[in-house]
């Protein structure tokens, strides 16, 4: 079940929850069966048991499907970097484990529906400690790093998510340095890019990198208190010598050799790839990660080159002129909301570039969906609650509704993964990303605004040029999305086409640039579609509205459709188009809400409760099929109960 047994309470004090027990909680009861009378119209995600031994190396259960023979192994390119010793991958109990011996975060999206397997294993090693600074200079560096002492040994864990069928694989591994900034591994990267990475059949490998994720006690605790039993024997403090750090603290300096070696792992431990040949690596960074990237990028990487190119995930570092591999910055409006972050933008090489996109956070909605489930599974609702913000104002309370931005920046993400991995192969150039447009100047300049309160300039996508909300990356880098209110909405997109036409022009635009995939676009447009922009009717945030974010007892429509977005359902155009009955029906219910006749608004609420209940029932079948994970299935259900209950609120 998703809820932990024994977590700490959340800020108000409410006692850690079950969502199985949340989802029996709603019924229909009363209302329906008035309606009635009135004639009115284990997720493939999952762990199995194993009575191996977490060290115990094991076999996975699930052979490719029509298995060809692996390539041999290719001439050591990387020999200064050493090999480290790879055991695994490692066996996992149920999620309901005592000792919660079962991978830390292992995804609640159904990876075996898409061809996937997920294994974590073990990594020990040797590594070097250098002399590179805690931070990047202001004066960039034209050397490298020297090592200070050699030979420290390690112990930590990767985690693997790679295609079962080595015809599916494309040849590229991803590697995500986890962000410890949570006091815990946060695997950022992979939940934006999460639905590129499984379609185009790239590998991923996420690293525990920091002495942090590890051995963190405090509030939640690292990997060591999540399970002492699989992780207890991790070390990258070289038996307490080291103390660990965030950003750049090098009394966290094994980090950058453990990152090496990951990647040398990729290529050079067959057990890791599953016996695929591995062409390419990746290295990515966000946020704090990204600030570890940059040292290791301006300090560490050209004594021995072994990543192909990087990405800096909504953190900028600046990155010496003569640094060799190509990178791009993805940056958000937050890394551009102080004036030092709009002077520190460097200029674009052939190498080098730096998009800035507008109508976007540090920390998004997806950012948000994407660690729930996982969250309230592993760690309990202590970090599942109100955003601490008190830009906005509502019906939630100062801390409410209008955080974390919708605009899909992972879409810009993806498209950078594309243009890198084009770079490396055929050394065309990444497109140039336009820079915002400013006011002021020095520490007084700032993003220009239009009369909306919208970034002018940037990478712009169909949320920001076809707008239908105030979008920024404030709010203490949650971001601000307020959307505007009926008449305004109406004003714009006269009707839902003229809107749905606006939004298809502005897609087609962006892949043309070359800052969208095609997919993606066309999942901007589905959105489009199935929203009620242009209809006049009124979206509450109560029920209806993408606004705000999911809490144990709160949830919306237009948030249930993001969710199910998010888990990327094997066909399940079924699962989404129920909930796209419910929201339709939900904005026509609040829209006749105290009108003439009162059971018109009772007559649609019906039906979106009728909705949802189809909803619950795909989700459940979805599951039992393996197209939904035992956490999200829960997750989901829970979200429609939620709704159901604020609508017979209002019965």
């Amino acid at each position: 079940m998703i809820a932990s047994r024994n977590r700490s309470q959340d800020d108000g004090g409410a006692a850690a929850f079950s969502l199985r027990s949340f989802a029996r909680w709603a019924t229909i009861g009363f209302f329906m069966a008035v309606l009635a009378g009135c004639g009115g119209g284990g997720g493939g995600g999952g762990h199995s048991a194993d009575a191996a031994t977490p060290e115990e190396p094991t076999t996975p259960v699930t052979p490719p499907v029509n298995p060809i023979a692996p390539l041999p192994p290719a001439e050591d390119k990387f020999s200064a970097i050493p090999t480290p010793a790879i055991t695994g991958p490692v066996a996992s109990e149920p999620f309901t484990s005592e000792t919660n011996n079962y991978t830390f975060f292992a995804s609640d999206v159904a990876l075996t529906s898409h061809g996937y397997i997920e294994e974590e294993f073990y990594m020990d090693g040797r590594a070097n400690v250098y002399d590179a600074p805690t931070s990047v200079p202001a004066t960039l560096p034209t050397a490298n790093a020297e090592v200070v002492q050699e030979d420290v040994p390690y112990r930590t864990r990767i985690v693997v998510r790679r295609p079962a069928d080595p015809r599916k694989f494309n040849g590229t591994v991803v590697v995500e340095w986890f962000n410890v900034t949570d006091n815990f591994d946060g695997e950022y990267y992979w939940v934006q890019a999460k639905d590129y990475l499984l379609r185009a059949g790239y590998a991923y490998i996420g690293v525990s990198a920091q002495i942090q994720g590890i051995t963190n006690s405090n509030p939640i605790g690292g990997l060591k208190n999540f399970s002492s039993t699989r992780y207890g024997d991790l070390d990258l403090t070289n038996n307490g010598a080291f103390t660990g750090g965030m950003y750049g603290d090098n009394t966290d300096p094994l980090s950058y050799d453990v990152f090496s070696q990951t990647a040398k792992a990729a290529y050079a431990v067959p057990r890791v790839m599953g016996g695929q040949q591995v062409k390419h690596t990746i290295g990515i960074g966000m946020s704090q990660s990204g600030s570890r990237l940059g040292i290791y990028t301006n300090y560490i990487h050209m004594r021995a080159p072994i990543y192909d190119a990087f990405i800096f995930q909504v953190w900028g570092p600046r990155i010496r002129d003569d640094f060799d591999t190509p990178i791009i910055k993805v940056l958000s409006e937050s890394e551009g909301n102080s004036a030092s972050g709009l002077n520190d933008d460097q200029a674009d090489l052939p190498l080098r570039r730096t998009w800035w996109v507008a109508g976007t956070t540090h920390g998004d909605s997806v950012q948000r969906i994407g660690r729930t489930g996982v969250r309230l599974r592993d760690i309990g609702p202590a970090l599942t609650t109100n955003d601490n913000c008190t830009a906005s104002t509502g019906p939630f309370g100062p801390s409410g509704q209008q955080t974390r931005t919708r605009t899909p920046y992972r879409h810009v993400l993806n498209a950078a993964l594309h243009h890198l991995v084009r770079q490396i192969e055929t050394g065309a150039v990444p497109p140039a990303g336009p820079r915002f447009s400013t006011t002021g100047s020095g520490a007084s300049r700032a993003i220009e605004r239009d009369i909306r309160g919208n970034a002018v300039g940037g990478i712009r996508l169909a949320h920001t040029d076809v707008p239908t909300a105030r979008a920024n990356g404030g709010c203490n880098n949650v971001g601000t999305w307020a959307p505007f209110d009926t008449a305004t909405l109406q004003l714009l997109y006269p009707t839902h086409a003229e809107y749905v036409d606006k939004v298809r022009a502005a897609v087609n635009a962006s892949i043309a640039d070359g800052f969208v995939l095609p997919e993606d676009g066309a999942e901007t447009i589905a959105e489009a579609e199935a929203s009620v922009i242009g209809t006049g009717l009124e979206c509450s945030p109560e029920r209806c509205l993408s606004r705000w974010h999911f809490t144990a007892d709160y949830s919306t429509t237009g948030l249930l459709r993001d969710h199910t977005v998010y888990y990327n359902i094997v066909d399940g155009g079924d699962i989404l188009q129920a909930v796209d009955q419910a929201h339709y029906y939900v904005a026509n219910g609040d829209t006749q809400y105290g009108g003439n006749p009162a059971w018109t608004a009772l007559y649609y609420y019906g039906y979106a409760i009728s909705s949802l209940q189809q909803y619950k029932a795909l989700i459940n079948q979805a599951q039992a099929e393996g197209r939904v994970t035992e956490t999200a299935g829960e997750l989901l259900v829970l979200e429609a109960n939620n709704i159901i209950r604020a609508i017979e609120a209002r019965l």
